[in-house]
């Protein structure tokens, strides 16, 4: 075989195992894009990985349940509004404030009601699982459920 043949090969190889793989491209693209318009942009997704992938098909149409680990981060003082009476869905909502408030009253009562007070350069831990489905564009995800971890 030559060289070339054998490049070829590997190449199709790779390219066949690759379009098999799951790309957690668009599920991350989602988390991102929800964080950055709820945070209006004080919050950055800066990392993001799979820790669990099951494929499975529902009335013929392929579908995926994504459970993921996230880190993100804080790019001013504020409040973070981290849920509305349900705390397995994060929300991102973020107001950016000049000045920290003190006391510890005010932060004990800000985090029972669902706020948390964020430093600049302060990062959470953040879990969740997304379900997708196949389409011909690719895979579209829908974020359903999401907690802090830490």
């Amino acid at each position: 075989m030559s060289a070339f043949q054998c490049f070829s090969l590997s190449a199709f190889c790779l390219l066949l195992f690759a379009g098999c793989s799951p790309s957690l491209d668009e599920a991350k693209l989602v988390l991102q894009q929800r964080i950055a318009t709820e945070s209006q942009g004080h919050i950055k997704l800066v990392s993001f990985s799979k820790t669990e992938l099951q494929e499975f098909q529902a009335k013929g149409v392929a579908g995926r349940r994504l459970s993921y680990a996230a880190d993100i981060e804080f790019d001013a003082n504020g409040v973070w509004s981290r849920w509305a009476d349900n705390p397995t869905h994060l929300n991102f909502e973020f107001a950016a404030v000049g000045r920290m408030w003190a006391g510890t009253a005010g932060t004990i009562t800000s985090d029972l009601q669902g706020n948390r007070v964020m430093s600049k350069g302060d990062r959470i831990k953040i879990a969740g699982v997304m379900t997708g489905t196949k389409s011909e564009q690719g895979w579209n995800y829908e974020l359903n459920e999401s907690r802090t971890t830490d």
